[in-house]
């Protein structure tokens, strides 16, 4: 996330490290500028959609310390990620037949279908901690290979 709005604050700055910034992102996202948020004058490292994602998976990693109810029902009904999903691809795949859609709902779109996904990501860090710690205390040990 950091990287992603220093871009940006470099580029105005005149660094040289904003060529290398963009050059992070360039890969995953198409980086177009009248489709990224403006800061300081110059476009985010990544399209509105992108930072929807980035910045939800982020938010949601956070909450995840706090809040572990989310978490326990995604890993009960995972089905509810589709869900989360499917806004975004609405959005991204059938809204723009009929009408163009706009930074807001690429952005929050994004945001709403990454953040269920970080709850997978926490349990995935839980258990790979969980297991690390039995090992390492002379219990059995399970090999995911």
């Amino acid at each position: 996330m950091a990287w992603i709005v220093a871009a940006p604050l470099a580029r105005a700055a005149e660094s040289t490290l904003a060529p290398w910034l963009y050059l992070a992102f360039d890969t995953v996202c198409h980086q177009r500028p009248d489709r990224s948020f403006q800061l300081a004058g110059h476009p985010l490292a990544v399209c509105h959609r992108c930072f929807g994602l980035y910045l939800g998976f982020f938010v949601g990693f956070v909450i995840q310390g706090f809040w572990s109810g989310p978490r326990h029902l995604l890993l009960r009904q995972p089905i509810w990620i589709v869900v989360c999903a499917l806004p975004m691809l609405f959005d991204a795949l059938l809204l723009p037949l009929w009408i163009e859609n706009v930074p807001w709902s690429r952005f929050v779109t994004g945001l709403f279908a990454s953040a269920p996904v970080s709850a997978l990501v926490w349990e995935a860090l839980r258990q790979l901690s969980e297991s690390r710690r039995v090992s390492t205390a002379g219990g059995p040990t399970t090999s995911t290979d």
